[in-house]
């Protein structure tokens, strides 16, 4: 028998985001609006919440999708975090993924602009979430030891 502390579940939001490589080598970020929350300009990884009946490659290409208007394949999870101060906190899985078809991008409502990068200009990006350079350079790693993406 555990005692109280035992029992006490962690309690979250789940989301998804994609490293999303093209025939170039770059990744695909996200500008957010200016917001009281973000009142710089602020970059994201494409993603966002898992519905409750998503499976998670199914979840983050759907989101992609929505977000860019890109097909992608999901090749392999590269990070995992917990962040935020609200109730329930956050969770996220980053994955890397290779875009599959056209790069031309279609933002959804919720950015304002999208570009291409450089992996190497990851530390001049304004992120939204440390988590995500974390990720990048950790999908960086696996695309050079692990997968042919």
């Amino acid at each position: 028998m555990g005692n109280k502390l035992d029992m006490k579940k962690l309690k979250c939001n789940i989301g998804e985001y994609g490293i999303i490589v093209n025939q170039q080598g770059e990744l695909l970020i996200l500008k957010l609006a200016a917001s009281k929350k973000y009142p710089k300009e602020t970059w994201m990884l494409p993603g966002g919440r898992l519905n409750i009946d998503d499976q998670p490659e199914e979840g983050l290409q759907r989101e992609i999708s929505e977000e860019t208007g890109l097909k992608v394949k999901v090749i392999s999870p590269c990070h995992v975090a917990r962040w935020g101060s609200e109730k329930p906190p956050k969770y996220g899985v980053f994955f890397l993924c290779k875009l599959v078809g056209k790069q031309t991008v279609k933002i959804s409502n919720e950015h304002v602009e999208n570009k291409w990068i450089q992996f190497s200009d990851i530390e001049k990006i304004s992120w939204h979430n440390v988590n995500s350079k974390i990720a990048i350079k950790k999908s960086r790693t696996l695309m050079s030891g692990v997968c042919d993406v």
